[in-house]
């Protein structure tokens, strides 16, 4: 097992899949921030109070990065370095196809992070004397919203994932690497 772990730790390709890891949640954060800002200006012109308003939105912005964006943007990283790395070999069909793999993959690990918190809530909000089976059996409609969530993340970041790789790709046909990347993908 830790053969496999050093394997993958040593395999090439982590500073340009961290880069367009990075540059997708950069990307995902500045339309977020647009949008944030968008919404206080129609409240504004819908004669609500900005001031009031404005802390909300800021606060569930955060919260979204934190666990959407974020996650989303280090699936697509860990998807890029470990899993389907972007070759400067590969055709525009297999970029795109690696790239929306990419994005399943963010939204996996976005997934995995929304229901960890609201198993934490569940726990936080339930008495002790309750039995742990009753806290997983409440969990069902909150793992739905976070699946429809999720659902909805990729569908409308799946764009910003697909241009990473592609920007990706092009980079790398500019400046190859010391070695050949491969992921686990290539290995089957």
């Amino acid at each position: 097992m830790s053969e496999v772990i050093t394997k993958a730790m040593k395999r090439p390709g982590i500073a340009p899949a961290f880069l367009t890891g990075l540059g997708v949640f950069a990307t995902l954060l500045v339309t977020g921030v647009v949008q944030a800002i968008l919404s206080i200006l129609w409240a504004a012109t819908a004669g609500s109070s900005p001031s009031g308003y404005l802390g909300q939105v800021w606060s569930q912005h955060l919260q979204e990065s934190l666990s959407g964006r974020l996650p989303f943007a280090i699936g697509v990283f860990l998807c890029f370095w470990q899993l389907a790395p972007i070759a400067p070999v590969l055709r525009l069909a297999h970029v795109v196809t690696r790239s929306i793999l990419a994005a399943l993959v963010g939204g996996t690990v976005m997934w995995l992070v929304l229901m960890a918190l609201q198993l934490v809530a569940a726990v936080v909000r339930t008495p002790f004397s309750t039995p742990a089976f009753t806290v997983l059996g409440e969990l069902g409609p909150d793992a739905l919203q976070a699946l429809f969530q999720t659902l909805s993340a990729i569908v409308a970041w799946l764009p910003v994932a697909v241009l990473g790789g592609i920007l990706l790709w092009g980079w790398l046909q500019r400046h190859p690497l010391d070695k050949p990347v491969h992921g686990a993908l290539d290995e089957v």
